[in-house]
């Protein structure tokens, strides 16, 4: 499972978001959107149109892929398969 976080260097939520995913031992890349205009570019490819951050790409075993805008913890603990 791959796991990618756009985020942005000024971002509570995405705070929030990396800490509860570190809480769970759950590996993940984070990318944050505001230093880097290819990331940026990266995020605007794969967000559907959605601007807000953190923005989650969830990409399973099975090459299913969960997007995930927030942090969305019972979605989050769904796609997971949490607790």
């Amino acid at each position: 499972m791959t796991i990618t976080i756009y985020s942005t260097s000024i971002c509570a939520a995405c705070e929030t978001l990396t800490n509860w995913l570190d809480k769970n031992n759950i590996t993940y890349k984070k990318k944050v959107t505001d230093l880097d205009p290819l990331i940026m570019s990266e995020f605007m490819s794969v967000n559907e149109g959605r601007i807000g951050v953190p923005f989650t790409v969830i990409d399973d075993e099975k090459g299913d892929i969960t997007k995930i805008s927030g942090f969305d913890q019972k979605k989050f603990k769904q796609t997971l398969n949490l607790k």
